[in-house]
């Protein structure tokens, strides 16, 4: 058909330019008529394909062949009716050639695009297509018909568009070929008009030779299509008739096999029946199930619509379950709930899956949730046809797991504050955390605690909120405010009750309306009670009225528990702490004295030998002082010195194993001048302090600070000029680079009621200091940080002087800031001043006396001072000798007038030559010396054979005493 309608063509072109009206009619014929044959024969086949492609390509050629029958009909010369069809001829026949020809591939162009889908569209189509014939009318109806040979000779400039159009409905059809089997052939038929429609631009007149092979081109253009449609066609039918002899030969099988298979099926027949019966059984036993479960069941379309629902669903939403077939969510629930049931829906059949998520519906009783299993049903071919739903309300589990969950959280935080609380140990750090985690995390918008008074019956404020602050000023419940506790919800607290008051607008009484001006409505009070005593209130409140629940009453009831077994437990801490402090202060207490004690005891054991040693120099410089009238000035005061140093040394001796002790009632008290007193230490230490410190290239700036209105001061004046030379020495040993030493004396008031007026003597030097163990530990016997050069023994004869004297003893010091030795003492109540003794000593009369002592330096000593008294002296360098001369004296007409005898003796001590001698002659005085002092004695009685006891090295002064008081009337 192609090579004919070419070879035509090829021969009209040769001939040259020619008419042929004729063929031109018969040729617009044919173009018209083949369309209308293509527009019935693509509609057929539409159909029976269902294609889209193919219908919308019937309308297109449909309104094409329209118009080109229309060209057609008005070249025809009519009359009668028909006249103005003829009229119209010069109008309309140039005007309905070129709009098919462009109105074809747009046709084809929209069949093969256009998006949508079914008979709207398609009449959409239609319309879009008629739309644009009419367009296309009007443009060419005023477009020029012939032109000019202008560019590349073309003489029809207005049919330039065809094929373009044709070239692009090719490329289209040529993509979408595999689609649809129509567009198949169109990439055939777009190519033959294409060319045909540009043979067409070169035509001069309407019959011409180009205007015929245009018009044959189009012809054979259409028979593509209309043979390959018919071709299609007979496919079809050979397909069918194929079908219709297998079907046949099927039918022959099918009833071979229906005889076979009836008497299968009637023996099966019977089991089918039994089948259905069962499951008729099985569908009312479902059909019971699921009208009397408590569960909403349902069913819905794609699209929505319920097509089962059960009884449950009626009777919860008030609706019949037959009338909600057809109907949707949104007839019976609000629009945003039933957009949440729609889309759960739309996500089910999607998912194509069952899908388990939670629901919430409106009763009358408010929202509702429900826990909803939805699963698309599908249809034979597996597709989802409709979603089956079951609805299980779990409003009151829901509930209950809120409440179980908010119990957890408040059982959690009431764990965090508890622990919280339990890592303090002080009131105010528990009441702060308190406070703080209730504002915070209960929450609240005014939270204090405060402390119960039961005297008063008032409450103080100890702790309030960080975010509370502000609204307690507007209050006037800042911290330590005191709260009258009036007939109300605190009277009923602080016997122990829990109060919650949810409006405390309208209660009239003071404190409800204290907390109703700062624009509080709800509260609650907790009492803390410990062992049945109230001893506070924890006080919550929010701006809300009725805005606690019971769960919260409950959790702060619990929590008031907590604090106040918290607070118990931080008092009973503080007890036990204060009672181990005292323990531990007793343990070291204890522990110093039994050191003390201990170096007492070993000093006990030289004390003899040094004050044997010492008795001579005492006694002999006291007699030359009283004898030697012809002394110088100098010689004197070096005796004076001499004497002094004697005294205080024996001082030590005797407090070597007594400095431990409390002040004893022997010691004897006097007057004290603390000015003289620290200017002799100055003077005794200044070889120390000034001439070796210089020596070493250091120097020690001295400094006194000596108040006036001093409080007397009572002790001896030896131990106390001991102790500041002590302290001294020891200030400057810590100053080796040298430094500043300060000597101050000054009143105060101290003791332990902290009002008793006190003299305190203060060493002060800016030496090295002392870290906390060695001031803790200095006082200690034996510790020292001087090495080989100290002892450990300073500081603790200092203790010893302070505790005799009744004085406090402070040390403060820090590495680097130097030391500071505070000793207090204290104004006595009364001051009683001994009336001072005159210059000259009681001279006993002369005397018989018998010496015993083992030591013989001693025993000369203490005879030459006698005799030079005018006293007859005998002596017996031990006991046993000094028994033998008393008894022999006591036999004859010599007796002894007194018997002076040592304590320390090998063999026969001083105890039992006093013994004996009494036991020779009762009414003798005896008079003891000891090296150990009286302090040794303290712990026995005196003997009753003893009439007095004198200290090592002895003085003249306490010797002439004693024989006057004790030989009143003897003679030699």
């Amino acid at each position: 058909m192609l090579i004919a309608c070419a070879l035509i063509g090829v021969a009209l072109l040769t001939i040259g330019p020619g008419s042929y009206p004729e063929l031109h009619t018969v040729l617009d014929t044919g173009m018209a008529l083949l369309s209308v044959v293509l527009a019935l024969m693509l509609w057929d086949t539409g159909e029976h394909l269902q294609s889209e492609v193919a219908r919308r390509l019937a309308i297109g050629f449909a309104v094409t062949g329209v118009m080109e029958l229309v060209h057609v009909l008005v070249a025809i010369e009519w009359s009668g009716a028909f006249a103005a069809v003829s009229a119209a001829k010069g109008t309309l026949r140039p005007s309905t050639w070129p709009p098919p020809s462009h109105l074809l591939p747009l046709s084809v162009l929209g069949a093969l695009l256009w998006p949508l889908r079914g008979r709207l569209a398609l009449l959409s189509f239609a319309a879009s297509v008629a739309v644009i014939a009419a367009a296309l009318f009007a443009v060419f109806h005023y477009a020029p018909t012939y032109a000019a040979p202008g560019f590349l000779g073309v003489t029809r400039p207005a049919l330039v568009f065809a094929p373009v159009l044709w070239i692009a409905a090719g490329g289209v059809a040529w993509r979408l070929r595999g689609r649809d089997q129509v567009a198949s052939a169109l990439p055939t038929t777009a190519a033959v008009l294409t060319v045909a429609n540009i043979i067409m631009l070169y035509s001069r007149a309407p019959a011409d030779g180009p205007a015929m092979v245009a018009h044959l081109g189009k012809i054979a253009g259409d028979m593509t299509l209309l043979l390959f449609l018919l071709r299609m066609a007979s496919s079809d039918l050979q397909a069918r008739i194929r079908a219709e002899a297998g079907l046949s030969r099927l039918n022959a099988e099918l009833d071979q096999r229906v005889s076979e298979r009836t008497g299968e099926l009637m023996a099966a027949n019977s089991t089918l029946e039994q089948e259905i019966k069962a499951r008729r059984e099985s569908q009312r036993l479902l059909e019971a199930i699921v009208e009397n479960s408590p569960a909403v069941i349902y069913v819905k379309d794609l699209e929505g619509r319920y097509l089962l629902v059960n009884r449950r669903y009626g009777d919860i939403f008030h609706v019949d379950a037959d009338g909600m077939v057809g109907r949707t969510d949104y007839d019976i629930f609000p629009q945003d709930t039933a957009d949440a049931f729609r889309a759960m829906d739309e996500r089910v059949a999607e998912a194509g899956q069952p899908l388990l998520e939670e629901e919430v519906a409106p009763h009358d009783d408010g929202l509702h949730t429900y826990l909803s299993v939805k699963s698309p049903l599908r249809d034979d071919a597996g597709q989802p046809y409709a979603v089956f739903g079951i609805s299980t309300d779990i409003t009151e589990r829901k509930q209950a797991e809120i409440r179980v969950q908010t119990q957890l959280e408040r059982l959690a935080l009431l764990d965090e504050i508890t622990r919280a609380i339990g890592l303090r140990q002080d009131i105010e750090s528990i009441f702060q955390v308190v406070v703080r985690s209730i504002e915070s995390q209960l929450p609240a918008d005014f939270a204090c605690l405060c402390l119960y008074d039961g005297l008063d019956r008032t409450l103080t404020v100890a702790a309030v909120g960080v975010n509370s602050q502000a609204l307690a000023l507007e209050l006037a419940m800042p911290e330590r405010a005191r709260i009258e506790i009036d007939e109300n919800g605190l009277s009923r607290c602080v016997k122990g009750q829990l109060v919650y008051e949810a409006d405390i607008a309208d209660i009239p009484f003071p404190f409800p309306q204290r907390l109703a001006r700062g624009g509080l409505r709800a509260l609650v009070a907790a009492p803390l009670q410990a062992e049945s005593k109230v001893f506070g209130v924890m006080i919550v409140a929010r701006f809300a009225a009725e805005s606690f629940v019971s769960g919260e009453c409950e959790f702060l009831r619990q929590l008031s528990e907590h604090v106040a077994l918290a607070v118990h437990q931080a008092q009973l801490h503080q007890a036990l702490q204060d009672a181990y402090d005292d323990l531990r202060l007793s343990q070291q207490t204890i522990l110093q004295q039994e050191r003390l004690r201990a170096l007492g005891q070993m000093a006990s054991g030289i004390a003899h030998d040094i004050n044997n040693a010492l008795s001579p120099v005492a006694l002999y410089t006291e007699s030359m002082l009283e004898t030697e009238t012809g002394l110088s000035a100098e010689a004197r005061g070096n005796l004076q010195v001499i004497q002094r140093a004697v005294e205080d040394v024996s001082h030590t001796i005797a407090r070597m194993k007594e400095f431990y002790r409390q002040r004893e009632p022997q010691l004897i008290l006097a007057p004290v001048r603390l000015h003289e007193l620290v200017q002799q230490v100055l003077d005794l230490t200044k070889a120390r302090w000034s001439d070796m410190a210089m020596r070493r290239g250091a120097v020690i700036d001295v400094r006194t600070e000596l108040a006036d209105d001093l409080p007397p001061t009572l002790g001896v004046e030896s131990e106390i000029r001991e102790a500041l030379i002590n302290l001294v020495f020891n200030a400057i040993d810590a100053m080796p680079d040298g430094g500043t030493l300060t000597l101050r004396i000054k009143p105060a008031v101290g003791g332990k009621g902290r009002a008793r007026r006190v003299a305190e003597v203060e060493i002060e030097d800016t030496g090295s200091g002392m870290d906390d163990e060695t001031r803790r530990r200095c006082l200690e016997p034996f510790y020292t940080t001087k090495g080989e050069r100290g002892t450990g023994l300073g500081l603790a004869m200092v203790y010893g002087v302070a505790q005799r004297h009744g004085a406090e003893l402070d040390v403060r010091s820090a590495p680097g800031e130097g030391t500071t030795v505070r000793l207090s003492f204290p104004a006595p109540a009364e001051v009683t001043i001994a009336a001072a003794k005159g210059d000259q000593d009681i001279m006993p009369q002369r005397l018989r006396l018998l010496l015993v002592d083992d030591d013989p330096v001693l025993l000369k000593a203490l005879g030459d001072t006698l005799s030079a008294d005018g006293h007859v002296v005998t002596t017996a360098h031990d006991g046993r000798a000094g028994i033998d001369a008393f008894a022999a004296a006591n036999d004859g007409e010599t007796r002894f007038a007194a018997v002076i005898t040592d304590l320390g003796m090998p063999k026969i001590d001083g105890w039992k030559v006093a013994a004996e001698i009494k036991a020779l002659s009762p009414s003798t005085p005896v008079i003891l010396l000891t090296g150990w002092g009286q302090g040794l004695l303290a712990d026995a009685d005196m003997p009753r054979h003893v009439d007095q006891l004198l200290s090592k090295p002895p003085k003249l002064r306490e010797i002439r005493e004693a024989l006057a008081n004790l030989c009143p009337e003897a003679t030699p």
